[in-house]
């Protein structure tokens, strides 16, 4: 996402409720779901409310009447229903989204939950499933609701306060009017212009109001003489980007339950081979991603998400096959194994999502501060004006109001990046939401929360036997296409992706090019990959050399050596599926 695109989302921002999407099949009402019905008469919310006591009532007072809505979505869904279809309902769940990699993130929760639903021949382990799922969603749910209410509940308070001091000054014209019998053309316009920005100053109050009202809905309870605590998110802001995304999915391979059914059905998933089934048939992110680009670079966000949309297509449509080809009443192996190979595949694609959301929600933030602090110039220059004239006026209101939707964009920012660091846990399977602890007093529920945070980092480390491979990120069946032209990754970064593969035709070889990166590392990373994977090379002369475009230092891997060698050695690595261009 661009500078640009965010800065509109910044000075054309509207709040709108964040309502819930999730999806959990069951055939049965709530009452007879584990028999856990407290929606009916939750406990009165009353006294300091910190985040851990608002994820606590969401989950425990909303699970059952969500497990009951999403049988609908799911468990009632016709068979004949096409993927394509079901993936459309799903986007159409939730068309506000601000940045499609997180419509990407619920088509392919969507797909994970389908799969489970169809894969699963246990109804116990189904049951504890589907129940786990919905609650950790509610639980994600209510961080940002409360964070947003907590921002909310306060700014309405300084936006009262603006809209009595600006209300003064239409209230005195007003009575000029009345003493005098008629305004100037400038005072009735400044007062036009004034009326209108008063108008925008209450649709932001309501806005606000409505972010209370959505949290005092999720929790059950009336927030009008609740202290929410909100200044401190505790390990909801903590983050250390040192941890890889390797490690949340080695994380994920260990506590998962899809990896314990994956085991019980087809026998143990190894991290290293998902891995590989990822790279192999997904290509494109992963060589993006070894060269350095980031998130917010346009191209790696719409890599990442047709990435996200292909597994979830590919799981669907490899679960619906399991289901319809049937030899006897023994579902074929190698269907059941490729529909398996394709859940782990979604889940360290949904880590990979979370992960790369919290570098967004980073990303993006920091946009917001920049446009912070130059309407904070802009205010300050207007402050100094020793005789403001009513134009002067206005711009200053206009400013102040501009610099509130700002803020109220960076609460709404920090709420997302708090949400999806900890979903990005909870998608490593570290989550204490269990049937047993829901039964559990709200109080109870929400120290086990707060401690189940404090201990995940510390488990997940522990559970790390051997350091983590970055170099399996390197592809190893790339295409042939768009990835094989000169200066690919530099034009790919400026153009985007193209359409049509392109094709170049080389003669007089007098060189290899095997890569272009961003960082030198990285170049040197996939030398050693290619020069094991292609003993060959060793004959030849490598060369690193960095080059200057468009004001960035790009790193080219080259090799040189005898020309009929390199034309075949050429062929061999193309042949492979790695990148070589002849030169």
């Amino acid at each position: 996402m661009n500078n640009t695109s965010i800065l509109k989302i910044l000075f054309g921002f509207v709040w709108l409720g964040v309502a819930a999407c999730t999806w959990l099949p069951t055939n049965r009402s709530p009452q007879e779901n584990s028999g856990l019905v407290f929606y009916a008469n939750p406990d009165p919310l009353k006294g300091r409310q910190d985040v851990y006591n608002s994820m606590a009532r969401a989950a425990k007072y909303n699970v059952d009447i969500e497990g009951n809505n999403l049988n609908k979505d799911i468990g009632e869904k016709p068979a004949m229903v096409s993927v394509d279809a079901m993936i459309d309902d799903v986007i159409k769940a939730n068309i506000d989204d601000e940045n499609k990699l997180y419509q990407a993130s619920r088509v392919l929760e969507y797909a994970i939950i389908y799969a489970v639903a169809n894969l699963s021949e246990n109804k116990s382990y189904a049951d504890n499933y589907f129940y786990e799922v919905a609650a950790q969603k509610l639980a994600l749910q209510a961080i940002r609701s409360h964070q947003n209410a907590w921002y909310a509940s306060r700014n309405i308070k300084e936006l009262d306060r603006l809209h009595r001091k600006e209300q003064k000054i239409v209230a005195n014209l007003d009575a000029k009017e009345k003493r005098v019998g008629s305004l100037s053309d400038a005072e009735y316009d400044y007062r036009k212009n004034q009326e209108v920005l008063l108008l925008k100053i209450s649709e932001l109050r309501n806005n606000q109001q409505y972010l209370l009202q959505d949290y005092a809905n999720l929790v059950k309870g009336d927030v009008e003489n609740v202290d929410l605590e909100g200044r401190r998110f505790y390990e909801l802001d903590n983050f250390d980007e040192d941890y890889s995304v390797e490690l949340f999915q080695e994380a994920a391979v260990r506590n998962r339950k899809e990896f314990a059914l994956i085991k019980e059905k087809v026998g143990i998933l190894p991290y290293s081979q998902v891995r590989n089934h990822i790279i192999t048939r997904y290509p494109l992110i992963s060589r993006l991603d070894v060269n350095g680009l980031k998130v917010e670079n346009e191209v790696y966000e719409q890599s990442l998400y047709e990435k996200a949309m292909k597994i979830s297509r590919d799981l669907m449509s490899a679960v619906k096959d399991t289901k319809n080809i049937q030899i006897g009443n023994i579902k074929y192996v190698p269907f059941m194994e490729n529909a398996f190979d394709k859940l782990g595949a979604a889940v360290l694609t949904q880590s990979e999502l979370d992960y790369q959301l919290v570098m967004l929600a980073d990303a993006n933030y920091d946009v917001a501060l920049r446009a912070e602090n130059e309407l904070k110039k802009e205010l300050n220059r207007i402050e100094k004006i020793r005789h403001p004239r009513n134009e002067d006026k206005l711009s200053l209101l206009n400013v102040k109001i501009a610099l509130n939707e700002i803020e109220q964009h960076q609460a709404k920012l920090k709420a997302e990046r708090a949400e999806a660091l900890r979903k990005l846990y909870f998608d490593a399977g570290l989550s204490p939401l269990s049937t047993t602890l829901l039964k559990a007093p709200v109080k109870d529920v929400a120290i086990e929360l707060k401690r189940s945070f404090n201990k995940d980092l510390v488990t997940m480390l522990a559970g790390v036997k051997d350091p983590i491979d970055v170099t399996t990120k390197i592809v190893k069946n790339q295409d042939k296409g768009w990835a094989q032209k000169p200066n690919w990754l530099e034009e790919t970064v400026a153009k985007g992706l193209p359409k049509k593969e392109i094709t170049v035709e080389t003669t007089n070889i007098k060189m290899l090019q095997l890569g272009s990166y961003l960082e030198k590392n990285n170049a040197d990373a996939d030398w050693s990959v290619l020069n094991e994977r292609f003993p060959q090379l060793k004959s030849l002369i490598k060369k690193v050399t960095p080059v200057e475009l468009g004001g960035r230092t790009w790193y080219r891997l080259t090799v040189e050596g005898n020309a009929q060698n390199l034309k075949e050695i050429c062929l061999s690595i193309q042949n492979a599926g790695f990148e070589c261009l002849p030169k």
